[in-house]
């Protein structure tokens, strides 16, 4: 096998899977790179890193390396675009969140909308009387031109709807169908906010708490793609061996039975006259051959010749009879 491993065939082959290996091994110290940056970052706390506008692109995603940490942003609340998030609980009630669309100037004069998490309530305070959430009954957003910092959050996962102003997620997937484009993909959760409302507590960010293992199961992923491709080079080495073995198996067999003569015999002998075949050829009535043998041995003499080559016995004319 060692052999056909070194064929140059399977030596170029080779070489382009290790370059495979060599590439994935990088992309696995990148991404436990990022993983052991991003669990230092947060054990020093948020950080305060500027305005929204100079630290994340509209659509772009909230990474690791700036989930949890603090940004500012000028603008307005829209009047009119705000939902209700229920299903959290939060020191130990069944807690709402208030999220209300903020329109941000960008530099080409457009503006985008940032979701923000203004706080939370607890449940019965936003529960009409038929014990369905009402999204009237939640403090209205402040009105003119504000200034807001809170933490930079992901988009949590969309599982549902926006139904009567009630929403399952705080997905933007789901408020730009609501609200309308463009948006930033992640939310600001304000560090500050006004009663009635409570500011969100960090742990209710659930991207800052899984994404660092999400890089390190992609480190590990890469890991397992290096292993594969060289895998993949050494089975094709086997595969073309076993194939070879195969073909000289088959031939040694083929050798073998031409050897022990299961192959064409060879025709009678030049020597042999037409009448040898004659003799040899067996008769097709059995019995006949057996009593055209016994009438053979008959006439047969004790010497083995026939009665007919021995000379007739002299007659004496002298002698009476």
């Amino acid at each position: 096998m060692l052999r056909v491993a070194l064929r140059p065939r399977f030596l170029g082959l080779l070489a382009l899977m290790i370059v495979a290996t060599i590439v994935c091994g990088l992309l696995a110290g990148w991404q436990w790179d990022r993983a052991h940056r991003a669990l230092t970052d947060k054990a020093d706390g948020p950080q305060q890193i500027g305005d929204i506008r100079e630290v994340v692109g509209v659509g772009d995603a909230v990474t690791n390396e700036i989930v949890g940490d603090i940004v500012a942003v000028d603008g307005r609340f829209a009047a009119g675009e705000q939902v209700l998030v229920p299903g959290r609980r939060i020191e130990g009630q069944d807690a709402v969140i208030v999220v209300t669309a903020f329109l941000v100037e960008l530099e080409d004069g457009t503006e985008a909308r940032l979701p923000v998490a203004r706080g939370w309530l607890p449940a019965e305070d936003v529960t009409g009387e038929d014990g369905a959430l009402d999204p009237s009954l939640a403090p209205a957003a402040p009105e003119g031109e504000v200034r807001l910092s809170g933490r930079l959050e992901a988009s949590e996962s969309a599982s549902g709807g926006v139904v009567d102003g009630v929403a399952r997620e705080i997905a933007t997937p789901l408020l730009v169908n609501e609200w309308g484009s463009p948006m930033y993909a992640g939310y600001l959760a304000l560090d500050e906010t006004e009663a009635p409302l409570t500011a969100l507590p960090a742990a209710e960010s659930q991207f800052s708490r899984g994404l660092d293992w999400q890089n390190i199961g992609y480190s590990f992923q890469w890991v397992a793609f290096g292993v594969f491709f060289l895998y993949l080079w050494w089975r094709s080495v086997r595969t073309a061996y076993r194939d070879e073995l195969d073909d000289r198996r088959e031939e040694v067999e083929r050798l073998l039975a031409e050897a022990s003569g299961d192959g064409p015999r060879p025709g009678p002998s030049a020597g042999a006259g037409p009448s040898d075949g004659a003799d040899s050829a067996p008769s097709a009535d059995p019995a006949a051959d057996r009593s055209a043998g016994a009438d053979h041995a008959a006439g047969l003499a004790p010497s083995g010749v026939a009665p007919s080559s021995r000379p007739a016995p002299q007659q004496n004319p002298d002698k009476d009879v």
